[in-house]
């Protein structure tokens, strides 16, 4: 987040919005730190932002959070982020044993979102805002942009869970148009480019990680064990898993230089937790941490926009 960020392009732009002028959403997730971009979304809706946009781009929990915000149900969908109960449903190591994934994104998609808000998936495709969920092919280890896939109840689930599939823990790919997704996250963590090569003007990020935290390639035993059980999955998956450091360092390096200068183009203005403030691991179980990160997104936005924060 920038000193000064309510005078920023991007911020004028989703104000005041120019004719021809293509703004968008971009928002990081990164499994359970997906609840400081979840946190963000929520203070876009209480600023009455949300539907300011003319597109969302959402990687993994990004996408999810920026279904709820698009559907205008950010009240309803963020706090699931610190229910226990809805916790449990989505990850329990204790499902190592067994054929339920330790993940399971495709029970809380299917069967509880819109218990939690009846009429969800609905009010998502008849939003005037543009849904686009990032997942990974994993033939080819890309990310691909499932907008154009998406056109009804059914093909929207398959997108979610496309893009919020997690390789190995999260269950098998997922099929959608006769090719195979998994998680976002192993391609574009932050999906910037798809929006920039849509023609966005001004972009407005949402970050789930601090400033100076940025992804590192594989090492150690662990780092050893996952390149192989990747490379079961597909190898363009496993190649992409190896260079991943590599590829998010680069895409940091371009964002840092807009930070730096306002005045490029495209606008780019990214929102980060505060340095000091808790962000939750990708696989976080302690729901204090999560409500922490929550809170830290959720006021970084409204710092942003210099608004008190409603309590």
């Amino acid at each position: 987040m920038l000193q000064g960020a309510q005078n920023h392009p991007v911020i004028e732009a989703i104000r005041n919005p120019s004719e021809g002028d293509r703004v968008v959403l971009v928002i990081e997730g990164g499994g359970m730190r997906g609840a400081v971009s979840g946190g963000m979304g929520l203070a876009l809706h209480e600023l009455g932002l949300g539907d300011r946009f003319d597109a969302v781009y959402g990687s993994s929990a990004g996408a999810l959070n920026g279904l709820w915000l698009l559907s205008g149900r950010a009240e309803d969908g963020v706090p699931t982020w610190t229910d226990e109960t809805l916790g449990k449903v989505v990850m329990d190591k204790r499902r190592i044993i067994g054929s339920r994934p330790i993940v399971d994104m495709q029970t809380v998609i299917e069967q509880h979102y819109e218990r939690i808000s009846p009429g969800l998936f609905q009010a998502a495709l008849e939003a005037e805002t543009e849904f686009h969920p990032l997942a990974t092919d994993i033939e080819t280890g890309l990310a691909v942009d499932l907008h154009e896939q998406v056109s009804d109840r059914e093909s929207l689930i398959l997108a979610l869970r496309s893009t919020s599939t997690l390789p190995m823990i999260g269950g098998p790919p997922v099929s959608m148009g006769g090719r195979r997704y998994l998680d976002a996250g192993l391609s574009a963590a932050i999906p910037f480019q798809a929006a920039i090569d849509d023609g966005a003007t001004h972009l407005l990020l949402l970050r789930s990680r601090k400033a100076g935290d940025v992804a590192s390639d594989p090492s150690g035993l662990g780092g050893r064990l996952t390149t192989r059980m990747l490379g079961r999955i597909s190898p363009a998956v496993r190649d992409g898993y190896l260079t991943r450091g590599q590829r998010e360092g680069a895409d940091e390096a371009f964002l840092a230089r807009h930070d730096l200068e306002t005045g490029l183009s495209p606008s780019i203005l990214q929102i980060r937790p505060h340095p000091e403030s808790p962000v939750p691991s990708r696989l976080e179980s302690d729901l204090e941490v999560v409500r922490a990160g929550l809170e830290s997104g959720r006021q970084a936005v409204h710092e942003s926009f210099r608004n008190p924060v409603p309590r």
